[in-house]
C-alpha cells in the first residue's frame, strides 16, 4: 500500500442498505494527495461484505479491509484499539461509519489544509446533516454556527455529547491517538470522550461547511437501541458521570468547576428519565446545569412538572 497522508476508516456491520453510499463517499474524494481507505466488517450477516469486496476489487489500490470471522464488538472487543489503530501509519485519520456518509468531494482537502498550517489543531470537524433512515433530509443540523469556530476543553464538557459537531466529521494527527486513553472512556460511548481527550490536547476547529449525513436510527445503531429503552439512557448518563470523574482526576482537578457542571447535567438528565422532578426540585444546581444545553420548549416541560411536584 502506498504512502498516505490520511488513512480513513469505516467500522461496519449489517449496513448492507447504505454501506454503498459510503463507499462512493470516499472515492468520490478530491486531493492533492494520496490516501488509504480501511474498512472493517465485524462479521456482518447481510450483504455488506460483498458491497466491501466489489469496492476493494474495483479499487484496489484505494482500499484495505479487515473481515472478521466473528463479532468482535459483541466480546467487549475495541475494535479501533486493537484492529484500526495498529494499521494506521499515516500522518492524518479520518473516519465515517458504514451507516453514514460523506457528501463534499472536498472535505478531505479542506481539513488536511487547515491542519498543516495549524499544528496546535489536535481535531478537525466541521457540520453534519441529520436525516432519516431513508435518506430524506430532517431539515436540521449538528452546528448553526455560520462562521469557523474553535473550542477548547471546557466547551466539549460543557455541550451535550455530539453538539456541535458528529464523529463523521472527525480529522485528528495520527501521533496523538495511537490508543484511546482510558482515562477518558466512557462505556458505550465513543466519540464524545474522544472529542474530550482531543480538546485536552489542543484545540478543535470547526468549519461551518456541510460535509457528511448522520443517519438517524438506521437499523442497528446505537442510537436506535438507546431510543427503545430508557434504562438504557439511564446508563449512558450513569457511565458519562463515572467518566467525568476518571477524567477529573487524570487532569488532577484543573477543570473541576466546569466537571461539576458537567455531572450535575447528567443527574438532571437521570432524574428527569426517572420521573424523579422531586428530587429535581431540591437540586437547583443540576436544574441550572440541564437548563444551559436545552431549547427553550423543553425547559419549559420541565419547569411546568418542576412547578406540579411544587404545588403538592
Amino acid at each position: 500500500m502506498c504512502n498516505c497522508l490520511v488513512t480513513v476508516f469505516c467500522l461496519a456491520y449489517n449496513h448492507e442498505k447504505y454501506i454503498r453510499t459510503t463507499l462512493e463517499g470516499f472515492v468520490k474524494q478530491k486531493t492533492s494527495f494520496k490516501f488509504k481507505i480501511l474498512v472493517h466488517d465485524d462479521c456482518s450477516t447481510d450483504g455488506t461484505r460483498e458491497i466491501i469486496r466489489e469496492y476493494t476489487e474495483k479499487y484496489p489500490d484505494l482500499f484495505e479491509t479487515i473481515l472478521q470471522e466473528e463479532n468482535r464488538y459483541q466480546k467487549g472487543i475495541d475494535i479501533e484499539d486493537e484492529y484500526i489503530f495498529p494499521n494506521i501509519n499515516s500522518k492524518y485519520v479520518a473516519v465515517c461509519e458504514g451507516d453514514d456518509y460523506w457528501t463534499d468531494e472536498n472535505k478531505l482537502q479542506l481539513q488536511v489544509d487547515y491542519m498543516e498550517k495549524h499544528p496546535e489543531c489536535s481535531l478537525c470537524v466541521h457540520n453534519t446533516e441529520k436525516i432519516f433512515e431513508d435518506g430524506r433530509s430532517t431539515g436540521t443540523f449538528f452546528n448553526t454556527a455560520q462562521k469557523d469556530q474553535d473550542y477548547i476543553f471546557k466547551d466539549i464538557v460543557l455541550s451535550e455529547p455530539a453538539a456541535y459537531f458528529h464523529f463523521s466529521s472527525f480529522m485528528w494527527r495520527n501521533e496523538t491517538m495511537k490508543r484511546k486513553n482510558p482515562a477518558f472512556s466512557m462505556d458505550g460511548i465513543g466519540d464524545y470522550p474522544m472529542a474530550l481527550e482531543f480538546a485536552s490536547i489542543g484545540y478543535i476547529h470547526y468549519i461551518p461547511k456541510v460535509m457528511s449525513s448522520y443517519r438517524l436510527n438506521s437499523i442497528g445503531s446505537w442510537s436506535n437501541k438507546m431510543d427503545a429503552d430508557n434504562s438504557k439512557k439511564v446508563r449512558q448518563h450513569e457511565n458519562i458521570i463515572k467518566g467525568f470523574k476518571n477524567i477529573d482526576e487524570f487532569t488532577k482537578h484543573k477543570y473541576s468547576s466546569v466537571i461539576n457542571k458537567a455531572i450535575n447535567r447528567e443527574k438532571a438528565k437521570i432524574m428527569v428519565l426517572q420521573d424523579k422532578y422531586g428530587s429535581l426540585l431540591k437540586s437547583p444546581r443540576c436544574i441550572a446545569a440541564l437548563c444551559r444545553t436545552m431549547t427553550h420548549k423543553t425547559v419549559r416541560k420541565i419547569h411546568d412538572k418542576v412547578q406540579a411536584v411544587r404545588g403538592r
